[in-house]
């Protein structure tokens, strides 16, 4: 969404536009005892093909079953994906100074059907959200940049990313 504002600091009003963000969350509080969280995935890429996947994990770090994505492509149409059409493999790690938990930090995504490769990095390592004094969540939530091929051609775009139950099992913080 295109944004304009201000911010204030040390008295000096000061004018801001750019791009936002809205994440808009339904059912976090849906998680059985044996699933700590989820890695959640919007891609945006500059041909205006958009991707969003998430996956849930168990406590053992495997991916729930029904973890899944979507693929929309320029025209508005959309095509869900399963699990087992998609690859997400976490490429590093970065440790909050926080929290001290330790978070993915770089990911290579591949949706082969499709012919998408895509490596995310984060714009900032710590995009930490420490919530003690209002939802009580330790989580990293945070932009991404995306660079990949899409059908063999060189693709970039924008994404963001949400990464909770790494500081503790995320239904034990709500």
């Amino acid at each position: 969404m295109n944004t304009t504002g201000k911010i204030f600091l040390k008295g000096e009003e000061i004018p801001v536009q750019g791009m936002s963000w809205m994440d808009h969350e339904f059912g976090s509080g849906q998680l059985r005892e044996y699933q700590v969280g989820w890695d959640w995935f919007s891609i945006q890429l500059e041909n205006r093909i958009e991707l969003m996947f998430y996956l849930i994990r168990h406590r053992d770090g495997k991916a729930d079953p029904y973890s899944s994505g979507t693929i929309i492509f320029p025209d508005g149409k959309s095509e869900h994906l399963l699990l087992k059409e998609f690859q997400i493999e976490t490429l590093g790690q970065w440790k909050s100074e926080k929290s001290k938990a330790i978070y993915p930090s770089q990911w290579k995504i591949k949706v082969p059907r499709f012919g998408i490769e895509l490596d995310l990095s984060p714009t900032a390592k710590d995009q930490e959200l420490v919530t003690d004094a209002s939802t009580r969540v330790t989580y990293w939530e945070g932009s991404v940049k995306v660079e990949g091929k899409y059908q063999a051609n060189p693709i970039k775009g924008l994404g963001y990313v949400e990464l909770t139950g790494y500081a503790k099992p995320f239904w034990k913080g709500i």
